[in-house]
């Protein structure tokens, strides 16, 4: 398959996205994997050749959410799992390197977080794709005002729309 992926790969990192979030609600009540689930949709919609974002997209809050609400017992554990889910090492540890980059780390601001994917193409797409998932589903006031921050600063700083990212 493209960019060193085997069916077995894809099969693997779907049932390990659904693993991470099994037992999980929405705010809205859906399963939890109706998340990423459409994350991986959207990645498809406007990067259907990024087959790296695709997998991603599936496996982008597995660090954040399973240890967090017990699907595993620690962030080591998720990562093994994640690991796991490809039969190629180097392609595991791109993956899980951008599945890092992704969680947002306690006590940073959205913003300055989001800014910080600009350099990290791979990252910036899933990430700008959630986002959208999110603003699709219902968001708080609170939830889109920050998302409307951190993309101003985000245009800010990339002067305009950041190269890599579709419109």
């Amino acid at each position: 398959m493209e960019q060193g992926f085997s069916k077995e790969d894809y099969e693997d990192v779907y049932a390990t996205a659904r693993m991470a979030h099994l037992g999980q609600e929405r705010r809205s009540g859906a399963p939890g994997f109706s998340h990423p689930s459409a994350v991986r949709n959207l990645a498809r919609k406007y990067y259907p050749n990024d087959k790296q974002a695709q997998l991603v997209a599936l496996l982008h809050d597995t660090l954040e959410d399973a240890p967090k609400l017990g699907t595993v017992g620690s962030e080591e554990e998720m990562k093994l799992w994640i690991r796991g889910a490809f039969g190629d090492e180097q392609s595991a540890e791109k993956i899980l390197a951008t599945v890092e980059a992704l969680t947002h780390p306690p006590g940073m601001r959205y913003d300055v977080y989001v800014s910080s994917l600009l350099g990290d193409e791979l990252a910036l797409r899933v990430k700008l794709v959630d986002m959208l998932h999110n603003l699709r589903t219902s968001p708080s006031p609170k939830q889109a005002q920050k998302y409307k921050n951190a993309l101003e600063v985000l245009a800010d700083l990339a002067g305009g729309k950041p190269i890599g990212i579709s419109r």
